[in-house]
């Protein structure tokens, strides 16, 4: 899968936890139209997504499968963002 299929990937894996958590609407309204960017601008996108990153809180989840499924997908998303930014 190349870099640009796995973040549009991990989007949406944190997107679909917030969604079943009912967690960060706002943030996650912000986040979605990423996946559709990083068509044309992965660099921003994945820039983008570091900067929404830090108002998301696992701890926020009161089930701990909901919990450990956003961490897995957070945790991802932001090695690959980090990745395509060269940090």
């Amino acid at each position: 899968m190349s870099v640009r299929g796995e973040f549009r990937r991990l989007l949406k894996d944190l997107l679909a936890a917030l969604r079943d958590a009912e967690l960060a609407p706002d943030t996650e309204r912000a986040l979605a139209p990423l996946a559709e960017r990083a068509g044309d601008d992965l660099s921003g996108a994945a820039e983008a997504a570091l900067a929404l990153l830090p108002r998301l809180d696992a701890r926020a989840f009161s089930d701990p499968v909901e919990r450990q499924r956003f961490e897995d997908a957070f945790e991802r998303l932001e090695a690959v963002c980090r990745v395509i930014l060269g940090r």
